[in-house]
């Protein structure tokens, strides 16, 4: 028959689901009678002996031949799939199997399958696949008639090139754990292995996740396993895959199977038999020769994705049974290996223990860490430290036993609501006992404060059941908050004042939500006055005032205070000090306003306007104590038996007053701008001086 492109078939044979192509292709060739099915190919216009069923290119007129639709014998064919990896990998009954696991040149087939129903199974193609579960027999890729390996372009499917009959031929009982294997790749391609078969699998004991893993993730890893398995033990390189040799896809599943069975017992045993028998020197252990490629095709073959339970397994037994360290290069184990391998480098530790840099070497030295040394000499000759995880995890407690008896600086600071630098300069000052540094193998630069010291303060205040208050920030009581920033300061001030409510000297009288902690009890001022630290200078029985206190004695504002000290009226002391309110005697002050009354507050008894009634005073020649301010002008204060004696005006008689001093200013106002106009109209200057007098 020559080539004749366009050609078809006399009639359709219907596909069979599960079927294989070539299966298909040798049926309607038997159906039609023709001898091989190579003259289905002439007839779709396809010359040569390797016609390619798969190519895209032949498979529109191979359908058309067939009297099949596109997607029919698209849906039959092992074509490759769209996207990353499309030439690797091929459709497989709608499963993604990569093309190296396929068998073309020496076909399998199941006699007591062909005696059941002579159709060729997908399935068969693989080339792992060398039993069928159904019959617990091996597959033949023999005709034992001729003594010739099996084609695919046979006169039918259940016929060989000889013409003899292979539904005769008697196949070998196959090992149950070939059965196994093959009974979990016919579940994952979605072929019946039978009843019988499905129900022994469960008696290996695999892994949970085995029997959701897709067809192309369980082929490779039964390729995987199988091939670098040698007598019990794994190879350090695997082994090249035949994929027409029957005998070594049977290897393959059978050493798989002593993989995976008794999940992960068996493979932890495999794993274990390639460890040096208890070395003495772990430094000398090498990941990499021990293992071999074995580590890096796992996660190059089988990724984590896909079978994390082989990558979890084997991490697992690293971090049980691998007495050498993890280095850095070994970047495809996950993060829970190195947070739980034998040995920690020293940065690491460094981390893990908060310490300070060179803390870990130094504990090393001293002979309180166990170490390994490593010289590595790549690119550059360096030395690494090790640390045993166990010796720093027992340092670590002991470290932290200690630490308990202690509390840190924000766990204080939140018992306490003080600021960082206030409980350090509180505990300076001995209000607080506390350990600093590495010297106590604490984390360096850090404070750490007798729980039992702030937990008697914090309880010495709260045993007080006072009040809760609306404060208004000034007045006979105080918050300690304000008291910090006026009187005590941060430091010996502040430690005497908790020092005495922990003994009992000192007891607060209410509390504001204004503040944190012990920082919102309130006092009476006079007696925190007391525990202000005034250095050179002896403590007075009326304590000090600060200037908001002082002017509020005298009714007048700071600024005045501030006059008034700057000119000597009230002395200073004190001094000033850095982050303290200034401060004032109070007995200066009270004496002070025993002897004088400020006009303000004497205008304000009176309702009178203060500056009229100054002005008053002034220019009725009553003596008066000015006081000059940079805010207020001039503050008048006016002595208490001057003002007993003194008639005061009414109001009437100061609005008077005012009226006539502004009828008499805009008078002259008014004189000033005629004589600047007559000066610009260049009138005489006889006449001008005359105009001046007259408005003078």
């Amino acid at each position: 028959m020559s080539n004749q492109a366009g050609a078809r078939l006399p009639f359709r044979v219907d596909p069979i689901p599960l079927e294989s192509p070539r299966g298909y292709f040798c049926r309607v060739a038997s159906v039609h009678g023709y001898d091989t099915p190579q003259w289905l190919a002439h007839l779709a216009g396809i010359s040569g002996y390797k016609a390619d069923l798969d190519c895209e290119d032949h498979q529109r007129p191979i359908a058309h031949a067939l009297r099949l639709e596109p997607q029919e014998w698209l849906a039959m064919c092992y074509g490759p799939v769209k996207g990353t990896g499309r030439f690797a990998q091929r459709m497989f009954c709608g499963r993604v199997v990569r093309r190296d696991q396929f068998n073309y040149r020496r076909p399998r087939i199941c006699p007591d399958c062909l005696r059941e129903r002579p159709i060729w199974w997908a399935v068969w193609d693989l080339g792992l696949v060398a039993a069928c579960p159904k019959h617990r027999c091996l597959l033949i890729n023999r005709c034992a008639a001729c003594g010739k390996d099996l084609v695919w372009r046979r006169p039918a499917v259940e016929s060989c090139r000889c013409g003899a009959d292979l539904r005769a031929a008697t196949s070998e009982p196959a090992n149950p754990d070939l059965v196994a294997m093959t009974t979990l790749i016919y579940l994952a391609a979605g072929f019946p292995p039978g009843a019988v078969a499905e129900l022994a699998v469960s008696d290996y004991h695999f892994p949970r996740e085995l029997k959701w893993l897709a067809l192309g993730p369980l082929l490779r890893l039964i390729r995987f396993l199988g091939l670098t398995m040698d007598k019990d033990k794994l190879r350090w390189k695997q082994r090249p895959f035949p994929r027409t040799d029957l005998m070594t896809g049977m290897q393959a599943s059978e050493a798989a199977i002593r993989i995976l069975r008794d999940w992960p017992r068996s493979f932890r045993e495999i794993l274990r038999r390639m460890l040096p028998p208890d070395p003495d020197n772990p430094a000398a252990l090498n990941f990499s020769d021990i293992f071999g490629n074995f580590y890096r095709h796992l996660f190059h073959v089988l990724p984590r994705r896909e079978c994390g339970f082989l990558h979890e397994a084997f991490e697992r037994f690293v971090i049980e049974e691998w007495k050498g360290v993890i280095r850095g290069q070994h970047r495809y184990f996950s993060a829970a290996v190195r947070r739980n391998s034998r040995w920690v480098p020293a940065n690491e530790a460094e981390q893990m223990a908060h310490t300070a840099a060179g803390r870990i070497l130094d504990l090393v030295r001293q002979g309180e860490l166990e170490a390994i040394v490593l010289n590595v000499r790549r690119g550059w000759s360096r030395t690494e430290y090790w640390i045993k995880r166990e010796s720093l995890h027992r340092w670590i407690a002991a470290r932290d036993a200690e630490l308990a008896r202690y509390m840190s600086r924000p766990e204080a600071k939140h018992a306490l609501g003080l600021t960082n630098y206030t409980i350090v300069a509180v505990a300076a000052a001995g209000a607080l006992r506390y350990v600093e540094g590495p010297e106590q193998n604490f984390p360096a630069r850090c404070f750490f404060f007798l729980r039992g010291d702030v937990m008697k303060i914090k309880n010495a205040f709260e045993k007080h059941a006072v009040p809760l208050m609306a404060y208004p920030g000034r007045g006979k009581l105080i918050a300690l908050r304000h008291a910090m920033k006026n009187y005590l300061g941060r430091g010996s001030g502040l430690a005497a004042v908790i020092q005495g409510v922990v003994e009992g000297n000192l007891v607060p009288v209410g509390y504001t939500n204004r503040f944190r902690g012990i920082t919102g009890y309130l006092f009476l001022a006079d007696e925190l006055r007391k525990y202000r630290p005034v250095p050179d200078i002896a403590a007075t029985p009326n304590g000090f005032l600060n200037y908001g206190e002082a002017s509020a004695v005298l009714d007048v504002e700071r600024s005045v205070i501030s006059a008034m000290v700057a000119q000597g009226v009230l002395p200073d002391p004190v001094g000033y000090r850095f982050g303290l309110s200034k401060l004032v005697r109070a007995a200066d002050v009270r004496r002070f306003a025993e002897r004088y009354l400020a006009i303000s507050v004497l205008a304000q008894r009176f309702h009178l306007n203060s500056s009229s009634l100054a002005r008053y005073l002034r220019e009725s020649g009553t003596p008066l104590l000015a006081i000059p301010s940079p805010d207020v002008g001039h503050a008048y204060f006016l002595r208490r038996e001057v003002a007993a004696r003194t008639q005061l005006p009414t109001r009437r008689m100061l609005r008077k007053r005012a009226q006539l001093r502004i009828k008499d200013y805009r008078k002259k106002d008014w004189a000033k701008r005629r004589l600047a106009k007559e000066k610009a109209l260049g009138r005489p200057l006889r006449r001008v001086r005359a105009n001046w007098r007259r408005a003078a």
